[in-house]
């Protein structure tokens, strides 16, 4: 299903990294965990290299106005509905998404951790 969403600006900590490395990923994480971060969460890939297996910023955090904030630009994207019931549920759809003939366009893709528990992966395509 591919939807418009308004520019958002997001508050958190990242890391430059690839899918090669995720206890990099992982270690991420466990930060932003024990940070206490409240309300909904947004993993934020930006600054592609090329595609899923170059290097890319990952930026984790919150959505608020602040000077040094991360925007997600407004735009069309493909929203991937992840079926949380499963371990490893963001990966496996990670794992689907990377296998498939979507137009990405690799400029900026997120995560979002909804209050009530769902995960929506939001994907940058070509028009």
């Amino acid at each position: 299903m591919k939807t418009w969403i308004t520019e958002k600006q997001i508050v958190g900590t990242g890391i430059r990294t690839n899918n090669a490395t995720p206890e990099e990923i992982g270690q991420l994480w466990e930060k932003v965990t024990a940070s206490g971060l409240q309300g909904d969460i947004f993993a934020v890939y930006h600054n592609y290299e090329s595609d899923f297996t170059g290097d890319y910023d990952l930026s984790i955090g919150t959505e608020q106005s602040a000077t040094n904030a991360l925007t997600i630009p407004a735009g069309h994207y493909e929203v991937i509905n992840v079926d949380t019931s499963q371990p490893n549920a963001v990966f496996l759809a990670w794992t689907t998404i990377w296998q498939s003939d979507l137009p990405r366009a690799y400029h900026t893709d997120f995560e979002h951790y909804a209050q009530d528990g769902s995960v929506k992966i939001y994907l940058s395509v070509v028009d």
